[in-house]
């Protein structure tokens, strides 16, 4: 008898708690994307992704320059009149050597450059192999005066020197914000590196090689060495690149979290 009441009690339970789920309803997940968080991740994510992109490209290209870099620093140095003689993809970041006077009435000072959060120039200096050739030497960072009408102070051996360094071919302009006003003094302040223009500007009498001598830390004259590399290596650029990358999931993550929302079902019976 006790039993029989307590399994009607039970029933009775189950019965009222399936009676109130039906009157207060149970709540559903939906998919509601926000029209301006949509728009916002639109925009941005595309973004993001090139970003993610560009980095893996930059980070390809370094690691073909440093695997370059290491193949050539494991040869022996040849002397620069040599490897002139031969195509440019050959000699490129190769080591080398060579002998000649340098022409500091005709440094060049590539401006808008700096160094451990110092602004300065690139100096640029010609070196007189002979014959009438010249070809030109990175000597690295130098730091600004504080008036920008000065420039640093150069002072260079005048007789015969012997440099080392390794060999570059001619870089390409950078990209300069309007004309850039030529101008006749020496030495010279220049915002871009432009082979032509450089060859023109020292006079038919000299031949200007193509080719950029990156000088060797222990070079006379090399105040700061910059190094054959841009500073970024190639795993600082797939860092970055996993850095955009996580950005876009959680833009995404984001978008889809904050486009649930819960409603209330109600069921009749």
């Amino acid at each position: 008898m006790g039993l029989a009441i307590a399994n009607s009690a039970k029933a009775r339970g189950a019965q009222y708690s399936a009676a109130r789920a039906r009157r207060s309803g149970t709540k559903a997940m939906r998919f509601r994307p926000r029209r301006g968080l949509t728009i916002f991740v639109a925009v941005f994510l595309p973004l993001v992704l090139s970003l993610a992109a560009w980095q893996d490209r930059r980070a390809a290209e370094k690691a073909v320059l440093e695997a370059r870099l290491a193949a050539q620093g494991a040869q022996p140095a040849q002397r620069l009149e040599g490897w002139l003689t031969r195509p440019a993809e050959v000699w490129a970041l190769a080591p080398t050597f060579t002998q000649g006077r340098w022409q500091p009435q005709r440094a060049l000072w590539l401006d808008n450059q700096t160094a451990g959060g110092r602004a300065g120039y690139g100096l640029y200096v010609p070196l007189a192999l002979g014959d009438s050739t010249w070809v030109l030497v990175d000597l690295g960072f130098r730091p600004a005066p504080a008036q920008r009408s000065e420039l640093p102070a150069l002072s260079l051996p005048s007789g015969p020197v012997a440099v080392s360094g390794h060999l570059r071919a001619a870089p390409p302009a950078r990209p300069v914000l309007g004309d850039e006003a030529q101008s006749a003094q020496w030495p010279r302040r220049v915002q871009a590196l432009r082979w032509p223009e450089l060859a023109a500007a020292f006079g038919p009498e000299v031949t200007l090689r193509e080719a950029l001598l990156v000088a060797s830390p222990e070079v006379e004259g090399v105040e700061r060495y910059q190094g054959l590399t841009p500073p970024m290596s190639a795993a600082q650029h797939r860092g970055y690149r996993l850095q955009w990358l996580g950005l876009a999931l959680v833009l995404i993550l984001g978008w889809i979290f904050a486009s649930l929302e819960r409603t209330p079902q109600r069921e009749h019976g």
